[in-house]
Formats: C-alpha cells, sequence, structure tokens
C-alpha cells in the first residue's frame, strides 16, 4: 500500500502550486491502492475519511484521538511518500514506527526552512528544519525539482547517501509541438508577466521597467490572479493603462495562446538560495514557447546550466526585436521529452 503524507486537494485548492504537484504526483501513481494521511494537533476531532478516486482515500486524523489508526496506517504501508517536509513535521512522533524494509520518499517541493528564515518566520523554519534533519535520517528517495536543490542537500546533509531523482511538474498545456510564430499581427513585440504580487517578483522593478519603456511597438500583457491589486499599484507608480498594457486574469487552459504570441516574459528573481534551487513553472512555461526571459538574476534552477537564452533586465529596451527563441524551444523539447521517459511509479516503489 502506497501511504501519502499530504491533503489531496479539494476543487477550492487545486491551483494552487502544492496542489498541482499533489495531484500530478497522485495522476502517475494511479493504478496503486494508496491512502493519503493529514494529521492535525488541532483539527480532526471527529476524524475525516474521503474516497477521492478508485484507489484512493483520504484520512484526515488528529494526533491524540487516532493514534492508534495512524500507527496502523503508518505500519501498513509499503511506500510512504511526504509531500515536503511540512507534512514531516506533525508526523515526528511516528516515523519509529515506519517499517525497516519500507521504502520512504521525500518531495522536496522546496527548501522550506530556508523560506520561512527569509519570511521572518524564524521559529517556525527551525521547527521545519528539525523535521528536515529527521527525514533525511530515513528518506530513500528524494524527489526534487532540480539538480542544483539535489547539490544543496547534499552539502547540507553530507551524511545522507541514499538516492535523488530531479522531477518537476510540467504544466498540462505543455504540448509536444509548440508552433514557432514569429511576427505577431500587429508587428509588436510581446512582453508577457504571469505571475501574482508576492514580493518575491519583484513587481515594483516590473513596473518600473514598464513605465521607462512605453512604446507604440512593445505590447505588454499581464496575467495575474489578482487583477484589480496589479491595476492600483500600476497607477500608484505613474503608468497609465492603454492599449499596450492590459491586465489579465485567464484560465490555466488560455495561458498557451498568451504564451504563443509572446516574445518575451518578465521573470525578476534575486540572486538567492530559494531561486537557485527551485524549477519555476512560468520558466518551463516561457523557455517552451519560445520567450525570452527577461531576468534580474539568471542563476534559477538548471536552466543556466541548460544555457537558456535570457535578457538581463538592465538590457531590456524599447529596441528589442521581434523574434522567438529557437534556443530556448529546442532545450525546453528535450527536457520535457528526457521527463517524460521516466517511470515514476516504478521508480518510488523500487526496494531499499
Amino acid at each position: 500500500m502506497l501511504l501519502v503524507l499530504a491533503n489531496y486537494p479539494d476543487e477550492k485548492a487545486r491551483y494552487e502550486g502544492m496542489s498541482q504537484r499533489v495531484i500530478a504526483i497522485d495522476q502517475l501513481c494511479a493504478t496503486r491502492e494508496r491512502r493519503y494521511l493529514t494529521v492535525s494537533h488541532r483539527l480532526y476531532w471527529k476524524m475525516e475519511t474521503e474516497q477521492f478516486a478508485d484507489g484512493g482515500i483520504q484520512y484526515r486524523c488528529n494526533i491524540f484521538r487516532h493514534f492508534s489508526l495512524i500507527i496502523r496506517l503508518i505500519k501498513q504501508a509499503d511506500t510512504l511518500y511526504f509531500h515536503s517536509v511540512i507534512n514531516v513535521l506533525p508526523l515526528l512522533p511516528f516515523l519509529s514506527f515506519i517499517r525497516r524494509e519500507a521504502h520512504v520518499v521525500l518531495d522536496a517541493h522546496g527548501v522550506v526552512p530556508e523560506e520561512l528564515h527569509y519570511q521572518g518566520a524564524a521559529r517556525r523554519g527551525r521547527l521545519y528544519g528539525l523535521a528536515e534533519q529527521r527525514i533525511f535520517r530515513r528518506v530513500d528517495t528524494v524527489v526534487t525539482v532540480s539538480d542544483v536543490m539535489t547539490a544543496h542537500f547534499r552539502r547540507k546533509y553530507p551524511e545522507w547517501e541514499s538516492r535523488a531523482m530531479r522531477y518537476p511538474i510540467l504544466p498540462a498545456h505543455l504540448q509536444r509541438e509548440p508552433p514557432m510564430a514569429g511576427a505577431t499581427p500587429d508587428n509588436k513585440v510581446h512582453v508577457i508577466y504571469s505571475g501574482n504580487l508576492q514580493s518575491w517578483q519583484n513587481v515594483d522593478l516590473l513596473i518600473s521597467l514598464i513605465k521607462e519603456n512605453r512604446s507604440d511597438r512593445i505590447k505588454y500583457t499581464l496575467l495575474t490572479g489578482q487583477p484589480t491589486d496589479l491595476k492600483k499599484r500600476l497607477l500608484d507608480l505613474g503608468v497609465q493603462l492603454g492599449s499596450n498594457i492590459e491586465v489579465l486574469t485567464v484560465s490555466p487552459h488560455e495561458l498557451r495562446g498568451y504564451y504563443q504570441s509572446a516574445h518575451y516574459g518578465f521573470i525578476l528573481r534575486d540572486d538567492m538560495l530559494i531561486n537557485r534551487v527551485a524549477c519555476p513553472t512560468k520558466m518551463v512555461e516561457y523557455l517552451f514557447y519560445g520567450i525570452t526571459p527577461i531576468v534580474k538574476s539568471s542563476h534559477i534552477g538548471d536552466f543556466e546550466a541548460m544555457g537558456y537564452e535570457y535578457l538581463r533586465y538592465q538590457d531590456f529596451s524599447a529596441n528589442l526585436l521581434v523574434r522567438k527563441s529557437k534556443k530556448n524551444r529546442e532545450l525546453m523539447m528535450r527536457y520535457v521529452s528526457d521527463l517524460r521517459m521516466v517511470d515514476f511509479e516504478q521508480l518510488i516503489a523500487c526496494e531499499r
């Protein structure tokens, strides 16, 4: 039996980043009998169970009220799949009940302790750091999103000698042969942004670049789940909306059309560990559709080692060429093809 330590997302949460990864991994293991376990110290005094798919049952338990059931589920598991150290922390008292022959997988998702320290949540960062240390003593396979992330964990835990596998999740709308259009019907340079207003997106820098490079030959399309807030931010910083700037919210299946017409895309991440180990969905999408990323730091995940084509934000101007990046499209096509060859279910089910 496969025991997944995570909460299977409902419809409301299914488009969040972590939820999308949980769903994607579940689809790869859909032929297996699997149980999902969520444990809380405060909630679920009355246990909740839900069958969300054939062979898939979710258990939501309270650590005190359902202690025996939690132990039984852990002892029954052939494979335990922890989605992030976020789901390791509530289960620290139970790690010793994992059978010796069971296969333990950690899907790292990110560098959680470091992210929390960066956000100013030092106490929570220390707690998740403890959970990370404990799981690395027992884990058999660590699933990362980049080779840079794997190298980070090798440095952080030099005694960790078990296997790592890189497996970023690809957006569903990526097709095998995206069209490679160059000129657009309006013969303008199309520049896109896809994302929200978190501090690490450097939205103020993005807006200043737009403000300094308004031109009749450039069209800016800003795709966000926070359109009202972004429009206000633009106006507050002196950027008037017009025919060459649009702020939109679109569904995931509509993204493809906007990416196909875009030549450049903003991804203004700072040069820091959190970004160096990441594999942003936005970057994968940009490269796949032949978009040249406009970057603050080029050190994002494995993409620099892959040799991707990018434009530093200091070089962004109204004189850009109307062109797609054939290089970015080709390297991402190879990347996607290699990932599709991986038998993920077999890899996580291997014997110790």
